[in-house]
């Protein structure tokens, strides 16, 4: 099966609007990926205001190679049964799926498969060597006790590990939308000392105190993401 997947930002001024294309070709053992992403708009503003944004004069990239049979099992059936429509109410994205058998459209529930393609795009990203692994520590004080995680992941293999230990993709996924759905704001501690759960998300030292930001359902969600590190 080969589907041709076009994105485009609709809402998003420059330097952050871009199109990316993904044609895949879902092999019995592999999924081979051809990715073209395009920031657009650019010659709308100066290399300054682009630069003031973290990004460089060319942003662009393309990459041709392939994932494993993981990727084949996670989106082959998925995408097969994909809802098209003609026109879509959509607003913030444009996403166009194309089959090799001539079917193709507008995908209905766009922003649930946006989603899913930005972690087949982070795998391509991860295969490529532009980034690394997951990487995040948590740790949950209280009085005298200290519980240390060490949580990684693998978007190009799908799979997990907390202090080692092998953890379900599924897990670490609703793990993952616990701590980042979080907006941490407030100014990072090398050397956390006060009781809660501290938690690293990028792996770098910096620990922010989730009990304080995370709102009023804190306690509910501290709870589920220490259930899942201790199972």
């Amino acid at each position: 099966m080969n589907v041709k997947i076009s994105y485009q930002t609709l809402q998003l001024p420059p330097p952050f609007a871009f199109a990316y294309t993904l044609d895949l070709t879902f092999q019995e053992d592999r999924l081979d990926i051809s990715y073209e992403l395009e920031f657009m708009n650019r010659d709308q503003i100066s290399l300054e205001e682009i630069e003031e944004e973290g990004y460089s004069e060319d942003d662009d990239f393309n990459w041709k190679g392939s994932l494993g049979k993981v990727w084949v099992d996670n989106l082959q059936n998925d995408l097969s049964q994909i809802e098209l429509e003609d026109e879509s109410e959509e607003f913030n994205v444009y996403l166009h799926v194309e089959f090799d058998d001539g079917h193709q459209g507008l995908a209905v529930l766009a922003e649930d498969w946006d989603y899913r393609l930005q972690e087949l795009i982070q795998a391509v990203y991860e295969k490529a060597g532009i980034e690394a692994k997951l990487k995040m520590q948590l740790l949950n004080i209280e009085g005298s006790q200290r519980s240390f995680f060490e949580v990684e992941g693998s978007f190009e293999e799908l799979s997990g590990t907390v202090n080692k230990k092998a953890i379900d993709w599924d897990e670490l996924h609703l793990l993952m939308e616990d701590i980042y759905t979080i907006d941490f704001d407030e100014a990072p501690v090398t050397k956390p000392e006060k009781d809660g759960l501290w938690i690293d998300p990028n792996g770098s030292g910096d620990y922010q105190l989730f009990d304080s930001q995370a709102g009023p359902k804190a306690n509910n969600i501290k709870n589920r993401i220490i259930e899942r590190l201790t199972a």
